[in-house]
């Protein structure tokens, strides 16, 4: 999700609507660290991704949502438990933005190509963690991804650009944060149901 999608929601009175907070606390937008246009969008609580998910699938007509964990898992490793990180099983600092790029700070979406899953999905280790659906406690129970306005902790996954060591930009890595968490590492990516 970038900066310039997001503020597509913005723009269209995303914060203003309530059909798009219904059931999730209701959020006032902040501005993200770097303004860049294809920058990833941080700065976004796990309920303002929620409600932009909803703003989009009005808008498109489709299903539109936050991944699960289990979702998240597999379009990071293909379904191969055996890789370590996105690309294989070795280490290799130059497929995606880390500490070890020496950036300090978030990069544009799809630049590192060779950091890519054998499907094709891009930054899915570094850049920005990203929020998944459901909660922390129990991944896999159906029961945790409901969506209320409980600030209970929801599962982050990817690393991003500020982690110091390889192994936390492992895809088997899970995180959590409250549901309104804002941090300049922490975004999220879409998921669509299939009709």
């Amino acid at each position: 999700m970038t900066n310039a999608q997001f503020q597509a929601f913005i723009d269209d009175g995303g914060y203003e609507n309530e059909e798009w907070w219904k059931g999730i606390k209701e959020e006032k937008p902040r501005e993200p660290t770097w303004q860049e246009p294809n920058s990833p969008r941080e700065m976004v609580s796990w309920y303002e991704a929620v409600a932009f998910c909803r703003w989009l699938s009005a808008h498109t007509e489709q299903t539109i949502r936050l991944p699960t964990e289990w979702e998240w898992q597999q379009a990071a490793t293909g379904g191969n438990p055996d890789n370590e990180y996105l690309w294989g099983k070795e280490w290799d600092a130059a497929r995606c933005n880390s500490v070890e790029s020496r950036l300090n700070r978030t990069t544009p979406v799809g630049i590192y190509l060779q950091g890519a899953t054998l499907q094709g999905v891009l930054d899915m280790a570094g850049n920005v963690w990203e929020w998944c659906l459901n909660t922390s406690d129990n991944p896999q129970c159906p029961q945790s991804v409901h969506l209320d306005d409980s600030n209970t902790q929801r599962v982050i996954r990817g690393g991003s650009w500020n982690f110091l060591i390889p192994e936390l930009l492992r895809p088997s890595l899970r995180e959590r944060g409250t549901t309104v968490t804002r941090l300049n590492f922490l975004g999220f990516r879409l998921a669509q149901d299939i009709p």
